[in-house]
């Protein structure tokens, strides 16, 4: 495996497996009772909540790919519950405990931890806000709530390159989404009907998951050996089937 594939691997099973935890309506339900009415306030509010009392448009910018006035509306509503700080926190702590509840008994937990911060603690924070934010938050003791943890600042690294090299790419948010996931997708981050499909910016398109994967390549160049990065993504393989297979319905 190269080091780029090492990269690519592990990408996508921490995307999922924080994916898994972000969806749930375990978390939703959480959020609720923690006060937010909408969930989905109480998820922009958590994962932005590491910019501080910014406004809604300064963090619809960073979340790049969402339809902005929905995402700045659901900003301002949530941190009305608890402010940014008390979201960011309240979010963190619900990625631990979903670590604990349905990660505990995978396989390497401390070594994905282990590897996951050689990378952060690596990585230059330049031009990667949540990334920089949520890297900065303490992570928890036990195996399975760190493991989780780090899989989610490293999403958000991937996240954060990946944004940046769409930006400059002149393929809009919605063409994006099309191209990647479809319809379904698209509607799903509050994007108005009628979508352009960017049908002709395939191209492009498959040119910036290649330049994500470059980057991030030689991200894990500068923290990890070969054998290092493998280990990772067979672990990191290995754990979302692991959260797939505890997480009920």
């Amino acid at each position: 495996m190269s080091m780029e594939e090492a990269a690519a691997a592990t990408g996508t099973a921490m995307e999922q497996a924080v994916a898994v935890f972000m969806l749930h309506p375990e978390t939703f339900g959480e959020s609720v009772a923690a006060g937010f009415q909408n969930p989905l306030a109480g998820y922009v509010a958590g994962r932005g909540g590491v910019l501080g009392e910014a406004t809604g448009g300064t963090v619809s910018s960073v979340f790049a790919v969402f339809e902005p006035t929905t995402l700045a509306a659901l900003w301002d509503e949530g941190v009305a519950v608890r402010g940014a700080n008390g979201a960011a926190q309240l979010y963190w702590d619900q990625t631990a405990d979903f670590g604990r509840k349905y990660l505990a008994g995978a396989e390497g937990l401390d070594r994905i931890a282990a590897l996951g911060e050689k990378i952060i603690a690596a990585t230059p924070i330049a031009g990667l806000p949540l990334f920089a934010g949520w890297r900065s938050m303490p992570l928890a003791d036990d195996a399975a709530a760190r493991a989780l943890q780090v899989m989610f600042v490293l999403r958000e690294l991937r996240a954060g390159v990946h944004f940046n090299a769409l930006t400059i790419s002149g393929i809009t948010p919605v063409e994006a989404h099309m191209l990647n996931k479809g319809h379904q997708y698209t509607t799903m981050f509050g994007w108005p009907e009628p979508f352009a499909d960017g049908a002709d910016k395939k191209n492009r398109y498959a040119e910036i998951e290649q330049a994500t994967n470059r980057r991030m390549a030689e991200i894990f160049t500068a923290a990890l050996d070969s054998a290092e990065a493998e280990e990772l993504a067979r672990l990191s393989t290995d754990a979302l089937a692991a959260l797939k297979a505890n997480v009920p319905g």
